[in-house]
This record gives structure tokens, sequence and C-alpha cells, in this order.
């Protein structure tokens, strides 16, 4: 699975026709039109429910007024004060991400990139109104066309999160699968059908009155209403087309039939009443979901199209401006259907020529899905392959535009694809995205053995690339070293690409434990996401940053990285979005590492269970619960078992081997830390830690973060067994490695642990110098987490007032304060872990001296401490364990697997 650049890769801003900004008409009601009809009964309706029900729908088919309804309503509501979103709906909308991306857009004003998860829009908008203290209302428009299980599912799981305080309104020409039956039983649903949108003889008679040249009789007007049952739009084509005094009852007589019939003979009749040169540009621009002049200019060989559209909106002809300045328009939709159908069935070659140019002048303006969906309307292949071709073939799935490219691969001959390379890689990355990893494999590997053009060679290596990183391929340096070389194939200026591989490059240094190599990439993916625009790439590869600043060391910087990250996330997204479990995740793992416990398992307490249920990846799972587990440790031993369990749970759940494989490390670093060896040696045994821990020698282990764990296990379990040459072996080695690529983390770790093993060795002056190599490079950063998963293995006089020897010959009160800072810290946890029954590390050393039949004087000698302190631990030692003699305190260690190995000497 891996890390989310290998899962997520970064991508643009939701753009749905390929432009930076979008379009903003989406984002209010069209410009209301002239002459109207206020339908008040039905405003007083939707006013009632904005406070008693949470939903309101209007569906009806197309003609009966659902948008003109809401869009006056909308306006009352603003006259009003009240706060009102507007979201018209595109069929590109259907894919629940862009859904909810317009939604965030809508209602949040940020981006969240095509492949966030949509926990992330959930998030932000639930939180954008918790705390709004008045109604609030969102409008959704021509919802039919974005209608989608996926989209359903998300909708479904809003409205039931959205606080009561916010009422949403659905128009559409069905009825959405929304699951109403709990939201009807608790009167929570207003429904306005076709039966209440119908206009009334009083609405109708008002319609005539506006455009009629001389009143209608109340017979008219009553047979009319009669005959269209109050369908508004054919009043509307009735009024338009008795304009021009044509016998009316004559015409009255003739309205009759279903409803596509009746609006094709009203059409019919409205154009009839234009000029020749009006019913070709109405003809010749109804195939366009939207209009400008330009297009009328283009389609219609005209050089006035802005002056057309004017003339065509005065006359009340089915078309609606989008903007305030009258730019751009669009066309009843059933008005437009209607049209659109008359011409392909009038002249189909003209129908084809028509969809054809428009495709062209959308593709050269890089809007990829309205061109795709004129290219297939004009049924030319070869034009829908070149339009895919020319938007960059496979670069639309990353760029967010994965729609408008299946829309025409799915359109497309095989025999048409193989000859556009970039729409044959293009058919590789969806197989990925599919999770469909042994297809795309295959396709992959056969596209490579033919020949392409030498220009292509480096795209055929990014999609490669991607697929490698999906299928989690082993990666060696020579791979690292090729994909730098790729970067410097790239453009400067294709942001896209190079967040996408700088920020896998970052990872995979990351991931493989060379971490000096790592920084620089990731950095420049940051400066990519940044020219973007992309807040949600960005974030993630802060998260990476994060990660690997800590590993080197830095502690206090990669605080800041998250801690700022954590800022931006409740601004964009919210205080308990997917982003800030991710993000509280690894801020609790830091807090850890400064030695605040306490707030980590704050932290904790709603990110962890909330990571759970997310679809995340290895990094931030290995995070949450490995600082959960070290806080448990560190504070209720008891709880440990279960949160190891919920981490192997979700590991199986989410197939994510390294999870589980860290999780059977903590299984062994549980009983090490409660000083149950014997159990330890069985479980380390059970689990294979000495071929896990094998592994760290290898230059590219599979998982090097499993062979660093695995490697400091079996460091300690060398220690447990008073075996420290084998201990001290073994930590030259990883030592070195962890000197060679910047590990200051782990070297940290690797000092306590070796100031323990001289210790058991008898070389105090070393074990003291080790020890002081901990101190110094933990207390500038104020790492403390190392001290507390080490606390077994700390030397005798850590806990007490006593110093090491060497702090007799260093005096500086910094390193003075840190040392009484990690004392405090060490008691305390003692204390809130209930240390009463579970022995301290200095009592342990001096328990296994005991065991070993020395006196007090002899075991002082050998920790080189005073037959005093000897006898004080003995005493501690005998009251936790309950028993009065040294004889029953060996025999009671022995039984609960607190001691091991053979005796040296009889007690």
């Amino acid at each position: 699975m891996g890390s989310p650049h290998a899962r997520h890769p970064p991508v643009a801003c939701y753009d749905p026709e390929g432009m930076t900004d979008p379009i903003a008409t989406k984002f209010s009601p069209p410009v209301r039109a002239a002459h109207q009809v206020v339908r008040a009964g039905l405003l007083r309706r939707l006013d009632d429910a904005v406070s008693s029900r949470r939903l309101t729908l209007v569906h009806a088919p197309a003609g009966y007024g659902k948008t003109s309804l809401l869009t006056q309503w909308h306006r009352t509501l603003k006259e009003r004060g009240l706060e009102c979103f507007w979201l018209t709906l595109e069929e590109e909308e259907s894919d629940a991400i862009r859904f909810a991306d317009a939604l965030m857009v809508g209602i949040v004003e940020v981006r969240m990139g095509e492949n966030a998860p949509l926990r992330v829009a959930t998030s932000a908008i639930v939180n954008r109104f918790v705390k709004t203290p008045r109604d609030v209302v969102v409008i959704l428009d021509d919802f039919q066309r974005a209608e989608s299980a996926s989209v359903c599912g998300f909708l479904r799981t809003l409205l039931r999160l959205l606080p009561p305080s916010v009422h949403v309104v659905i128009s559409s020409r069905d009825r959405p699968n929304l699951g109403y039956a709990e939201l009807a039983a608790d009167h929570e649903l207003l429904e306005i059908g076709s039966s209440d949108l119908r206009f009334s003889l009083e609405e109708a008679d008002i319609v005539f009155k506006s455009v009629a040249a001389s009143p209608l009789a109340p017979d008219d007007v009553s047979r009319l209403v009669e005959r269209t049952e109050g369908w508004p739009i054919a009043v509307q084509m009735t009024a338009l087309s008795l304009r021009a005094g044509s016998d009316r009852g004559e015409r009255i007589s003739e309205f009759a039939g279903p409803d596509w019939q009746l609006a094709s003979y009203l059409s019919e009749q409205v154009l009839a009443g234009l000029s020749p040169e009006l019913e070709t540009v109405l003809s010749s621009t109804a195939i366009l979901n939207r209009v400008n002049g330009e297009l009328v200019n283009l389609l219609c060989n005209r050089t006035d199209g802005p002056l057309i559209l004017e003339q065509l909106e005065r006359q009340d002809l089915f078309i609606v401006p989008l903007d305030p300045q009258h730019v751009t328009y669009r066309y009843h939709q059933l008005f437009a259907d209607i049209l659109s159908a008359r011409l392909k069935r009038r002249d189909a070659q003209a129908f084809r020529r028509l969809h054809a140019m428009a495709a062209r002048w959308f593709a050269a303006r890089n809007q990829v899905l309205e061109a795709v969906r004129h290219a297939r309307l004009c049924e030319d292949d070869d034009l829908l392959a070149q339009v895919l071709d020319d938007a960059g073939g496979w670069r639309l799935i990353p760029e967010g535009k994965m729609d408008a490219l299946i829309t025409g691969l799915e359109n497309l001959p095989e025999r048409v694809i193989t000859q556009y390379p970039r729409l044959v890689l293009a058919r590789v990355y969806r197989l990925i995205k599919q999770g469909e990893m042994d297809a795309a494999r295959t396709a992959y590997d056969s596209f490579r053995s033919t020949d392409f053009a030498p220009n292509l060679v480096t795209e055929v290596s990014l999609v490669g690339e991607v697929l490698a990183e999906y299928e989690n391929a082993p990666m060696q340096l020579d791979d690292l070293l090729a994909k730098e070389a790729l970067i410097r194939s790239l453009p400067s200026h294709d942001h896209l690409m190079l967040s996408n591989v700088y920020e896998s490059l970052g990872g995979k240094y990351c991931e493989c434990g060379w971490l000096e190599r790592a920084i620089e990439p990731i950095r420049r993916a940051l400066s990519h996401h940044q020219a973007l625009r992309s807040l949600y790439g960005e974030l993630f590869t802060r998260f990476l940053e994060s990660r690997v600043v800590l590993a080197q060391g830095r502690l206090e910087e990669a605080r800041v990285i998250l801690d700022e990250a954590a800022v931006s996330i409740q601004n964009a997204y919210g205080p308990r979005s997917d982003l800030a479990a991710n993000c509280a995740a690894h801020q609790a793992e830091v807090r850890f590492e400064q030695g605040a416990v306490s707030e980590a398992l704050e932290l904790l307490e709603w990110a962890l269970p909330h990571t759970e249920r997310s679809d995340g990846w290895f990094e931030v799972y290995a995070s949450a619960f490995g600082a959960a587990i070290r806080a448990a440790l560190a504070t209720s031993p008891d709880d440990v078992q279960a949160v190891i369990a919920r981490m192997r749970d979700t590991a199986h759940r989410r197939h994510l081997r390294q999870l589980e494989l860290l999780a059977d490390i903590y299984d062994v670093e549980v009983p090490i830390f409660a000083g149950r060896y014997g159990d330890a040696q069985a479980k380390a045994e059970s689990v294979g830690i000495n071929g896990l821990a094998d592994t760290m020698r290898e230059e590219f282990p599979v998982y090097r973060q499993v062979a660093i764990a695995a490697s400091v296990c079996r460091i300690k379990l060398h220690l447990c067994a008073d075996d420290h040459r084998a201990a001290l072996g073994e930590i030259e080695t990883v030592q070195r490695w962890a000197q060679q690529h910047g590990h200051g983390r782990l070297l940290i770790t690797l000092s306590i642990l070796a100031a323990q093993a001289y210790e058991l060795a008898g070389n105090a002056r070393n074990a003291a110098a080790r020890f002081d190599d901990a101190v110094s490079m933990s207390m500038f950063q104020g790492f403390m987490g190392p001290f507390l998963d080490c606390r077994r293995f700390l030397l005798a006089d850590i806990l007490e007032d006593e110093s090491p020897d060497v702090s007799a010959h260093d005096t500086d009160r910094f390193r003075e304060k840190y040392l009484r800072r990690l004392r405090r810290l060490l008691r305390s946890t003692s204390v809130r872990q209930g240390e009463s029954t579970i022995l301290s590390a200095p009592e342990l050393l001096t328990l296994r001296h005991l065991d070993k039949g020395f006196t007090n004087k002899e075991i002082a000698r050998l920790l080189k401490v005073s037959p005093n302190t000897v006898k004080y631990r003995l005493k501690s030692l005998f009251a936790k364990m309950g028993v009065t003699s040294r004889r029953a305190a060996v025999e009671m260690s022995r039984e609960q697997g607190l001691l091991s190995g053979p005796r040296e000497r009889e007690a």
C-alpha cells in the first residue's frame, strides 16, 4: 500500500474544464428573467420548511419551473439576510469526488484534489456549519445531471451529519435515491412535485398578459391551462406562439398530446414566428451546454454573436444569462434538446459538422470534457482520439480529468486507440487506478515491447514508475538514481508531473532510510504543489517532511511543521477532518518524543479511532498506533495489548503487511518492558525477530522501518539475557548505518542501549560516556521518548538523585536542567503506570545479581553504587513482589519470567 505519494499522486485543484478557477456562475442562480410569475404560495411553503425540515425535494420533469422557483426564493432569502448557498450541477459532478469538491468551493471556498478522500469534504462542510447560529440554506439545482450511486451515497452521509440549522434543497427531474423513509417518518422532508408546480389559472393569465398582443378571454385561458395541465413551459410557449396574433381558438384546439409531442409542437410554433436568421442561430447553437458570442460567430459564420444573444434574450426565447455581464448563456434544457434532435433529424451532416467545430473550439481552450462530448456526438473517432491525445492522454488522470478520459476511451474502437501511444498509456493508468495491477502490468510490458517515438520515452517511464509504486516493487539505488535522471528530463513548468515525481522520490528515499537524500526532493515537491495552489498535496508532503526531520533528530523542526499544518487544516478542512486526524497522529508521535505524554494521549483519543475508520496508508497508521502503544506502556501497560490488537486488525483489513510486522515486534516489546524476559524470548522466536533483524544488513530491505524496529528489539533481548557482547555487536552494525544515513533519533536509542551493555560488561567509563552521548543528542532538541522507550535499560542511577559519573566533569546548567526534567518524567510515568507491581530497571539489575547469589556488597561493587542503595532497592522490590526474603524474590521472579538463564552461584 505504501505512502500517500504512491496511493494519492498529487493533483491540481479540481477543474472540470481545465481552467484554473471554477465556473463562477455555478455558485449563483441564473439572472432573473423578465416577466417571471411570482410563485407566492410555493415560496411560503419553502420558507416554512427552513426551520422545520432538513430536506426539501423539488422534483418534476423538464419545463416545470423548478429553477425559476428556487431563483425567486434565493433572492428573497438574501434580501432577508439569510445565508444561502447555490450550486448548479453538471454531468462532470456525477463523480462523488467532483461533486464534493464543487460543494467545498461553494461553501468552504477551498479546493480538494481528485484523489482526496470524501471524508475531507464531509468534515470541512459539516465543520463550516457547526458553529453557525442562524438557519442556512444549501440549494442543489439540476441534480439529475450529477445523480449517481456514489454521489447519492455521499449526500446521504452529509445529510445525516449536518447540524439542524442547515436546510438542503434539491431540484431534480427525478426523485433521487437518498433514502427518504427516515426523514419522512421524522417529518423532516418536504416534497414539491409537478402537481404543485403547475400554473394556476391566475398564474397562467399573468404569463399571457405579459407577452400576448391582447388579453385572452377567461375561457381561452381556462382551455389552455386544461389542455397543458398547467405545464409552465407549455404555457410560456403557447403565449409566445400566440404573440403574432394568429387565430387563438384554432391554435388552442390543436394543443394536445404527450409532453414531448406537445413541447415539440409548441417549439415549432415558436420558431415559425421567427426570422430565418434567428431560427438558424437557435438551431445551430442549441447543441451547446453554454453559448457565448464567439461560439455563435463560429457555428453560424457571423460577426455579431453577442448582439444576437442579447436579441434572443429580449424576446424571451428560452435563453438564460449565466453571468451579470450577460456574456454566457444557456438555453432551457428541454427547448435545447428538442432543437438539437430536430437538427439531427433534418440535417445529420450539419449536426455532425457543428459538433466537430465545437469540439475543436473547446479543445483549443483546454476544456476537455466539453471537447470530448462534442467529438463523441459528431461520430468522428479520429477527432475524438486526437482531442484526448492533444489533451495529454494519460496525463488527464493525475490532472483530475479521469471522467473525460474514460468517456472518450469507452467510445473508441481498439484499432484507433492503438494508433495513439498516449491513449494506450492512458488505458494502463486507468487499470492502475482501478486496482487491476496484473492487467496493467501485462498491458504496460506489452506496450514497452513495441516501437514508439523517442519523444515518448519520458512519458512511458513515468507511467512505469507509477505502476511500480502501486505494485510496491522493491527499490534499488539504481532505480532511485534513474528517477532523479527522469526528473531532469521534465520541463520546469510541468508542475503536476514534477510534484508527483519529486514527492514519490522523497518518499522512496525515506522508506529506504536515505534521509539525507529525501529532503531536497521533498522541498522541490512542495514548491510545485504551491505553484499548483494544491493545499491538499502540499499537506501530505508536509507530513512526509516531518517524518524525515523527526528521524534525523530535528524534533523541534518536526513540531513546527506539524503545528503549522494543523492550523492550515483547521482553517481549510475543519478540526475533525480526515486530514486533521492524520496530522494529529503525527503530532502525537512528536508530543511523545517531547515527553508530553498526556498531550499525545489527548490527541490520540479522537485521532486514532478516526484514523482506523479512514482510508489511510502505512505511515499514518504506524505513527498513530506506535504513539498509542508507547504512551500506553509509559502510563497504563494493561491497555497495550488492546491497542496492538486494533493495530493488527487494521493491518489485516488494509492488507498492510508492514504494519502487521510492526505489531508483531510490539508484541515482543511489551514483555521486555514489563521485565518478563522469558515471555519476550518465546514471543521473539514465534514472530521471527532474528530474520527481520537480519535484513538490517541489506542495503535495500523490503521494509526498512521493520528492520530497524526488529534490530532494536533484538538488542534489548541480548541485554535481557546479559549478552553484552552480542548487544554491542549489533549496536555497532546499526549505529554505523544510522550515522551514514543521518538517523539522529535512532542514534539516541542506540547510545542508551550501549550504555546498558557496557554497564553489564562492567565498563563504567564507557557506560557513562555512551549515556552522556544520548543526553547530548537529546537535550537541545528536547527528546524524551527514547528514554521512556528504554526505561528498563537506563543506567541504575538515572532514576535517583545521583548522576552518572560523567556528570561530575560536566557542569553545564542546561544539561543538568534537562536531566532533572527527565528524572521527573520517568518518575511521574512510573507512578501513573502503577509501577508498584512492575520493577524498575535498577531493581531488575539488582534482582539479576541477586539471582546469581551475590551479596549486597558484591552487588554494590558490580553496580558501582553504595551498599545502602542496594539495600534500598531490595526493600522496594520485596514490597512490590509481596515477599520477605531473597530466595522468595528469586523464585517468584523465575516463575513470572522476570529472570531467565542458568544461575552462576547458589543463593
